[in-house]
Order: C-alpha cells, then sequence, then structure tokens
C-alpha cells in the first residue's frame, strides 16, 4: 500500500512539473542586434498631444518603425521622459489589434508595452508568435529586444512536426 500510494505521488508529482513547464516557453524574436538609438518613424490618423502630461496619443491605423522593427495599433500612447531638459520617448503603450514585426519574426495580441531605454516588449492577449512557418501561442509574450530573447507564458499551445 505504501508503494502505491509513492508511486501514485510520483506520476502526480512528474505530471504537476510537465504542466507547469508546459506553460513557458522560451523563444528567439528578432535577430538580437536591434539598434534602440534608431529613429522612431510614425504614422497615424490623428494625434493628440496634452503638453501638460507629457504624453502623445495616436489612433486609428497607427505603425511605428525603429529599424526593421514594426508596431501596428489601433491605438498607441506614447509616454516621454524628461532627460537633460529635453523630452524622449519613455514608453509606448499599444492597444487594440497589435502586431510586432522583427525581421522574420512576427507576434499579435491586443495590448502591448515597448519600453525604449531597455529595449523591452510585453505583449498580452491572445497572444500569436509566428517564426519560420512554426506558431506558438499563450497569453504573454516577453522580449528583450537587445538580446533576441523572448518568453511565451500561460497556456503556451503550439504544434510540434516530428
Amino acid at each position: 500500500m505504501l508503494l502505491r500510494n509513492l508511486a501514485l505521488s510520483l506520476v502526480l508529482l512528474s505530471a504537476t512539473t510537465v504542466m507547469a513547464a508546459a506553460q513557458t516557453a522560451a523563444v528567439g524574436f528578432g535577430q538580437g542586434d536591434f539598434d534602440r538609438s534608431a529613429p522612431v518613424e510614425v504614422a497615424a490618423d490623428s494625434l493628440e498631444v496634452d503638453q501638460a502630461t507629457g504624453r502623445a496619443t495616436l489612433t486609428g491605423n497607427v505603425v511605428i518603425a525603429q529599424g526593421d522593427l514594426r508596431l501596428s495599433a489601433d491605438i498607441v500612447t506614447v509616454d516621454y521622459s524628461t532627460g537633460g531638459g529635453d523630452r524622449q520617448i519613455e514608453r509606448l503603450n499599444a492597444s487594440g489589434n497589435v502586431l510586432i514585426v522583427a525581421g522574420e519574426d512576427a507576434a499579435e495580441g491586443q495590448d502591448a508595452v515597448y519600453t525604449l531605454a531597455s529595449s523591452d516588449i510585453l505583449l498580452t492577449g491572445d497572444v500569436v508568435v509566428t517564426q519560420a512557418g512554426s506558431v506558438l501561442a499563450g497569453d504573454r509574450l516577453s522580449i528583450n529586444l537587445a538580446s533576441g530573447a523572448g518568453t511565451v507564458t500561460g497556456r503556451v499551445r503550439t504544434t510540434l512536426q516530428p
């Protein structure tokens, strides 16, 4: 009886470990040679600027490009920081039909936050990553553009080819 309970415990422990591991997947994204000093080009149907808060809101067919990185969304708010007396883009907050393309890699979701200083992007909401014909889906994608490292978390789904 003790041996049977021990065996059952080991099976349950290993199943729990496999399920936890299946909820996270490491991915490469982009080439890892991203130039965060490249100029940021912006196109949108409309722009509203609030000088008091240091925030700009872009709406309608928003496309933002920096080097080989492209971000498109329905709405993007741009947060600025004041460094040395100059305003610089600190963060881009994208929402609605977000698409991020870096080189041959693409990811889509509902919301994204791109922190320019660290080159980090957090994409959330039914995330789908497409790379070289492979598709990986999950709840969140965290990317560091400088290293090209990414992690998909939360109910990760993919099809593995033998």
